[in-house]
């Protein structure tokens, strides 16, 4: 199957430029996590928390991401949401938080999370 047909047609997306404030265990993973985006309807994905400064404690930190889907009717616990999570954690080895943009109704925390993002991806 063409790797377009594969990734629902958007064989444009792609990588955002990220900085030295990603740890090594994203930017090895980089390749698997954009085609994870592709297959899971991820519009963009925005690394947060510990996994950005130099408090990420590899053995035991978990890794947080700020994503936002796609349009898409949700459907329970087979939705994307939990396929991208579940996806994520077998890749990275570690508990992963998941939080969709649109939920962080509190504007302390917002502001934070968005002063503080590094975009991971972006699709086209």
């Amino acid at each position: 199957m063409p790797r377009s047909e594969r990734t629902s047609g958007r064989a444009n997306s792609r990588r955002c430029h990220y900085t030295s404030r990603v740890n090594d265990l994203i930017r090895s993973n980089m390749d698997s996590i954009i085609e994870l985006c592709r297959q899971h309807r991820v519009q963009r994905l925005f690394l947060i928390g510990s996994a950005i400064g130099e408090d990420f404690d590899a053995s035991r930190s978990d890794v947080d991401f700020l994503v936002e889907f796609e349009p898409h009717p949700r459907r329970g616990f087979d939705d994307v949401y939990f396929l991208l999570k579940e996806d994520l954690e077998r890749l990275l080895g570690r508990p992963v938080d998941l939080i969709e943009r649109h939920c962080v109704r509190n504007p302390v925390v917002r502001s934070s999370m968005e002063r503080t993002k590094v975009p991971l991806y972006a699709a086209a």
